[in-house]
């Protein structure tokens, strides 16, 4: 019977050990499901706060690109405004005389088109400048002419340079 008797109590412990160590586990689960459930509903709260501070910064940025956009057009208008426009061609008499020696247009006999004038954008076709003309004149290199009511028009960057008048 002693045999019997430590059986019995030596089972008891194991059992008493094994049913303490349950009731620890589920302590701890339900701690953990516990702070599981706060965490969840702290997540949740952040996000409804942080839904309208998106909105706002959204908002913000959208107002710094326009006012940047702003700057950068008002920037490039004053600069395009102060810009120095670059200076028309001048020639002396010989140099005029040489390019009309070169450029020969013909009598003009018609209705008169609108007169072009120096910084006048190019509408129509124009010529390059013969390669004598320019050997002579390095200035006019790059250089095209285009002949409207009988005068010459120098053209450098689709911008009119010189118009030397018929005669």
């Amino acid at each position: 019977m002693t045999a019997s008797r430590r059986t019995g109590r030596i089972g008891g412990g194991v059992f008493a050990l094994l049913t303490l160590l349950v009731l620890t586990i589920c302590a701890g689960g339900v701690v953990a499901l516990t702070q599981i459930k706060s965490l969840k509903a702290e997540i949740a709260s952040l996000q409804r706060e942080l839904l309208p501070l998106r909105e706002r910064l959204a908002s913000y940025e959208l107002a710094e690109k326009a006012r940047v956009a702003e700057i950068k057009a008002a920037a490039e208008k004053a600069l395009a405004e102060n810009l120095p426009k670059p200076a028309a061609l001048t020639f002396s008499r010989e140099e005029a005389q040489l390019i009309r020696e070169y450029i020969k247009p013909a009598p003009f006999a018609g209705s008169a088109t609108p007169a072009v004038n120096v910084g006048d954008p190019v509408t129509g076709g124009t010529i390059p400048l013969p390669s004598a003309l320019t050997e002579k004149m390095p200035r006019l290199a790059g250089a095209r002419f285009a002949i409207r009511n009988g005068a010459i028009i120098i053209v450098r960057k689709d911008k009119v340079d010189a118009v030397l008048p018929a005669y």
